[in-house]
């Protein structure tokens, strides 16, 4: 292993042992406030720190100047230290890494190093412990479009996505499930009731022919073809053999009434003849008798499967005699007004959705009255759309909606539409609720209740609502049982569903979703396609996968000998042997340059420019993404590289670099990124092995803010 991943390794490891030493003071908060003593804290802060700070930093961050906004007299209080934390995580990130003092300042020794750094660490644990199990005020959580997609698909087995419609959720902290940006704007309220009628319709079938849903389709609406010509009254004139259509969406299999509004012109010894065409394809023939001025609605009642179908209808005898004696008589022609598709109706039992099998196991009958029928119906469903146990009078009020309907002499089968369509815009369904038995007293806390607990497992690795099982082990209170817990959370990675959390958890924190938004150069890289890009982020997310599902050490996220390439990536990679579009593992040889994440095609073209690379994206891309210490935002006056290209073209890339550097505001962050970014530079733009950039040869050698030297991945 080279010396810049286990550098990596080294890191990642510091941030896992200090969680797990975060955890075992979190266990006696008692021996965390004795050992966090205002008296021996401000002590020890004046012998041993202090003095460090001054020797080193009150320079830039002493009295007279504050650069970066900090100033180490402001920090100076150590029983401050809890509020002031945020900015001692930062200034542990800049020494621990060697970043400051800059490099042409006095620098402390290795062992004075450490003695700050520990020093830190030991305070931002102490703090830690004194602040465990305290979650604070935690803003609820409403369903993020991913979210809303998959819990209407498991809490009514219909495969739409309303969400995909909807505004996008805002992203805090790089993810688009956090409480507090998942505000609700009147736009997305909008949309939330129309897709709460959409999800209702397409999940209940309204057997009844008149209350049957309808579709039409009349004037500009319609497609023409051949004579078809569209008049000021909104009516088609069919002249000779035209066609008037429309593609209408069968939601699922059935009969269906489709219904033409036509009339004609009659001459000659038979009427108009209008035929009924399905996907190009003769249906039926009415005799159209009706005259322009009294359009008359004609019905045709047929069988058809769930899709997308054309529905035409053409006029196939045309008829012109110019000698006829009576001018009326002389011209045939067929008026069409609209097309309608109504259904589906009079529905078979083997063609009802599964939804609807699932939902009305209960019907009114004679012994049963609706508003008896519809409370069997929806608690169960209202419990699970809640995701928690309901009370009666929450039913109620949804069964009294069915009831509403039915009064009004509609179906049954409506009023259910009606109440799930209200349930789906209830907040208890938008929103993942977590009732606190005391909101008012900030410092009353309570642990979770058993279904809560099962909506955050079912949340975090399904991006949806717990499964039946889930919701049993809730009722019996049998979730919070550690091996109950862990038995089941094996399952759920398991399962099909899990794959959400490779696509939305590895999908925002690798950065994936951005790769479509990258564009290498088409005259330098002609190969690169949209083909290609899919077949990098489905590499990454495979292999994240394989390490979630087979329970690997997460720091193979870094060093993984293995990967999974199709064909194309093969030739990408220059591997040979796979010649299918179908994905297959691979283990790298131990002289493959490849391991992990960070030398994959896909953050590779993600962290270039579109005609070269980018030793400082990359270099920040693996500071904000896996170590977990994003560099600050550059001052506004700093000169972009370009301009140190455009005045040094022969320059190598490393050069140019070395040259902006100089720039004391841009000298601190790049000596971290830069310096990760070039152990990369044997990868090309597009994640391929190259020896040479042009006419000069690679150099990925460098020195780590540490001290560690290394040369290549």
């Amino acid at each position: 292993m080279s010396r810049i991943h286990k550098s990596l390794l080294l890191a990642a490891g510091m941030v896992i042992a200090g969680a797990g030493q975060f955890a075992a003071r979190a266990a006696d908060p008692s021996s965390a406030r004795a050992a966090g003593q205002a008296a021996d804290k401000q002590a020890d802060y004046n012998a041993r720190i202090a003095p460090l700070l001054k020797r080193f930093c009150f320079e830039c961050h002493g009295p007279k100047k504050q650069e970066a906004e900090i100033g180490f007299q402001e920090l100076a209080d150590a029983s401050r230290f809890p509020d002031q934390r945020a900015t001692w995580e930062r200034v542990l990130e800049m020494v621990e890494f060697a970043a400051m003092p800059p490099e042409d300042e006095p620098q402390p020794t290795e062992a004075e190093r450490e003695t700050l750094v520990a020093w830190i660490r030991s305070q931002l644990t102490t703090g830690g412990a004194a602040i465990a199990g305290d979650p604070g005020r935690v803003t609820i959580r409403r369903l993020n479009r991913a979210e809303y997609n998959n819990t209407v698909r498991d809490l009514l087995g219909v495969e739409i996505k309303p969400a995909d419609d909807f505004p996008s959720d805002d992203v805090g902290y790089g993810f688009d499930n956090i409480g507090e940006v998942l505000s609700l704007p009147p736009l997305l309220m909008e949309k939330y009731l129309n897709a709460a009628e959409q999800i209702a319709e397409a999940a209940i079938v309204i057997e009844d022919p008149s209350k049957a849903p309808g579709q039409r389709r009349d004037r500009r609406r319609l497609d023409s073809k051949g004579s078809a010509k569209l008049e000021r009254s909104g009516v088609f004139t069919l002249n000779s053999e035209g066609e008037v259509s429309h593609r209408f969406e069968f939601q699922r299999a059935g009969d269906y009434i489709l219904r033409l509004e036509a009339g004609a012109q009659q001459a000659g010894d038979e009427p108009a003849r209008m035929e009924l065409r399905l996907d190009d394809k003769p249906v039926t023939v009415f005799d159209v008798r009706s005259k322009r001025a009294a359009l008359r609605p004609f019905d045709f009642r047929l069988h058809v499967e769930q899709g997308e179908h054309k529905v035409s209808a053409a006029f196939i005898n045309d008829f012109y005699d110019p000698q006829a004696k009576d001018e009326n008589a002389r011209d045939r022609n067929l008026y069409v007004g609209a097309i309608e598709l109504i259904g589906p109706v009079d529905i078979r039992p083997e063609d009802l959705p599964e939804s609807h099998r699932r939902l009305i196991t209960i019907r009114p009958d004679g012994g049963r009255a609706p508003l008896d029928a519809a409370r069997q119906v929806l608690r169960p469903f209202i419990s699970r759309a809640f995701r928690r146990l309901v009370k009666a009078d929450e039913v109620e009020r949804f069964a009294n909606l069915v009831q509403m309907v039915v009064d009004q002499q509609q179906p049954y089968e409506r009023g259910i539409q009606v109440a799930v369509a209200a349930v789906l815009v209830s907040p208890h369904f938008l929103f993942r609720v977590e009732r606190d038995a005391q909101p008012d007293n900030p410092q009353a806390r309570r642990k979770l209740n058993d279904f809560e607990l099962a909506s955050r497992l079912s949340y975090f690795l399904w991006s949806s609502m717990p499964d039946e099982e889930l919701f049993a082990l809730a009722r019996q209170r049998k979730l919070r049982d550690d091996v109950v817990l862990r038995r089941q959370v094996a399952r759920m990675l398991q399962d099909r569903k899990a794959a959400a959390l490779v696509e939305n958890f590895a999908g925002q924190w690798l950065n994936l979703r951005m790769l479509d938004e990258i564009a290498p150069d088409p005259d330098t890289f002609p190969d690169f396609d949209h083909r290609l890009r899919e077949d990098m982020r489905r590499e990454t997310l495979l292999f994240f996968d394989a390490i979630v599902r087979e329970d690997r050490s997460i720091l193979e996220l870094l060093d993984g000998r293995f990967s999974y390439i199709n064909s194309r990536l093969a030739d990408h990679y220059g591997v040979v042997g796979i010649e299918t579009d179908e994905f297959r593992r691979v283990d790298w040889k131990p002289a493959d340059p490849r391991a992990g994440v960070l030398t994959q095609a896909s953050i590779l073209t993600l962290t270039s420019n579109p005609k070269r690379t980018s030793p400082v994206k990359r270099g920040k891309w693996i500071m904000e993404n896996i170590l977990g210490t994003p560099p600050p935002e550059p001052p506004p006056d700093v000169p972009v590289l370009e301009e140190t290209q455009k005045a040094a073209p022969n320059m190598s890339l490393r050069e140019q670099l070395e040259l902006h550097r100089k720039d004391a505001g841009c000298a601190s962050c790049h000596r971290q990124m830069d310096a990760l970014g070039f152990g990369f530079e044997n990868f090309d733009p597009v994640g391929r092995w190259r020896d040479r950039d042009g006419r000069l040869p690679i150099d990925a050698s460098g020195v780590l803010p540490t001290g560690e030297k290394f040369n290549g991945p």
